[in-house]
């Protein structure tokens, strides 16, 4: 069994990071330039994103590797550097998170047969890492994970445990959904139909908290699995040359003790959000998982 999957079935909400896309904006990414290649070009400053969210509370991490396969990397003429790429993510995270947190191996949506084939190249060089586990976020569909399956072996799913995670939108009826359709009772209905240990939600676009608690309240209408969120800092607006989310790291924390009641596992945080959220939400995972009242 793994340690992370005993952790997260314990009862204990676990805290995890927030953004790493924006902050890396906020630490100097030009638009157009690959993220993920900082991990190669600026580690010190990936470095200090986890460093910051360690030293906010997070237990768990995620690499800076969410378009980190060949086929997105081939748009920067870097394709060949999947491997050190991946390499360097779970290094960087893990010389923050030390011995006693969590890294788990961050996987961008993806859909094309092309993006499949490097798929298998990202994750054999994320669990040979050092991956805890790994996360496939900001799905629409459940396919990403259905083509998962293919590149990893039974084995190789036994030892690290692949979480899911959703994205919503409201649509032209004011319905949630995700952006295949989905609702959130239909797509925790088809997961409840296979072997995936935790179901999430993050990011988002036109939504609220007050819309991802309606998710959870869905998801755990249908499943008995573990529930994960990690919201963005509300929908931003464009201001000169700079998105600006509008949703502090206190108003975030204020819907905490609705989302914990709903049933949530593991909380954290997606674009937007910054190492003061995580701040901001930790005393309430606290006392939460001391049962004191919140």
């Amino acid at each position: 069994m793994s340690r992370f999957l005993d952790a997260l079935r314990s009862g204990r909400v676990l805290l995890m990071d927030g953004a790493m896309g924006t902050e890396l904006q906020r630490a100097g990414l030009k638009p157009g330039e690959c993220g993920e290649l900082w991990n190669l070009t600026h580690p010190e400053k990936v470095r200090a994103i986890h460093q910051a969210n360690v030293d906010a509370g997070a237990e768990v991490l995620l690499t800076n590797t969410f378009q980190a396969n060949p086929a997105a990397l081939q748009r920067y003429n870097a394709a060949d550097q999947c491997e050190a790429i991946c390499r360097a993510a779970v290094e960087l995270a893990r010389q923050a998170a030390g011995a006693d947190r969590w890294v788990l191996g961050d996987i961008g949506p993806y859909q094309s047969d092309v993006e499949l084939q490097g798929l298998q190249t990202l994750v054999k060089a994320l669990a040979q890492a050092g991956t805890d586990g790994f996360l496939i976020e900001t799905c629409s569909d459940p396919y990403p994970l259905l083509n998962l399956w293919k590149v990893l072996d039974y084995p190789l799913r036994q030892r690290f445990p692949v979480l899911i995670s959703f994205t919503y939108r409201r649509d032209r009826d004011n319905q949630v959904r995700t952006i295949g359709g989905l609702s959130a009772d239909q797509i925790a209905s088809w997961i409840d139909d296979c072997s995936v240990p935790a179901l999430g939600i993050n990011c988002g676009r036109d939504i609220g908290l007050p819309q991802i608690a309606e998710v959870v309240v869905a998801y755990r209408g249908n499943v008995s699995r573990p529930i994960f969120v990690r919201p963005n800092a509300g929908t931003p607006k464009q201001v000169e040359d700079r998105w600006i989310y509008p949703h502090s790291p206190e108003y975030m924390a204020s819907w905490l003790p609705e989302l914990l009641k709903a049933g949530v596992s593991m909380v954290g945080g997606c674009c937007g959000t910054t190492p003061a959220h995580i701040a901001a939400f930790k005393p309430i995972v606290d006392a939460w998982n001391a049962r004191r009242p919140i």
